[in-house]
């Protein structure tokens, strides 16, 4: 089989030139990419805590806490105690977060569109699951390493004494 040319730096690529047209789009907002994809993913999702956000995002969580922190202050997004745990803490958009939503939904259309473009049904449906396989792979690999790393004693090298 021949090797396909470096097919990781081409999603990286991808990924990248996506993020920058949907952020030229949602700049008029004063929105970037990952507060747009919180706020996206959180109205579909409602009151679920900073956790499942985290996961349902694939945004590391101290970047999720300072991107919420941001939104926040905006007014675009808010955090409430949950019942009986005092530690977790859901979260919600607010009014204005719903009056942006039909906006930001429409960049995301017309960056998926521009994405697409020239694409078949077929190649997108392709495309889509082929992605969808990969990440999964990536997130059984990266589950198997995190474990591993859990069993692992940790072994520090000694300091070099000063001469």
């Amino acid at each position: 089989m021949e090797r396909m040319l470096f097919p990781d730096f081409k999603l990286g690529e991808a990924a990248r030139l996506y993020k920058k047209r949907f952020e030229t789009r949602s700049r008029a907002l004063g929105l970037d990419f990952l507060q747009c994809t919180a706020l996206l993913v959180l109205a579909e999702n409602e009151g679920v805590t900073q956790q499942r956000l985290s996961q349902l995002t694939a945004i590391a969580p101290p970047w999720l806490v300072r991107t919420l922190d941001r939104l926040a202050a905006l007014g675009l997004a808010e955090r409430r105690h949950l019942c009986g745990d005092r530690r977790a803490r859901a979260v919600f958009i607010t009014e204005r977060t719903k009056v942006l939503l039909p906006t930001l939904r429409k960049f995301l259309d017309e960056s998926l569109c521009e994405a697409l473009s020239g694409l078949s049904a077929d190649e997108i449906r392709i495309l889509a699951k082929a992605l969808e396989r990969v990440s999964a792979n990536l997130s059984r690999s990266q589950a198997a390493l995190s474990t591993r790393e859990r069993r692992l004693p940790v072994v520090r090298a000694p300091l070099p004494l000063p001469s």
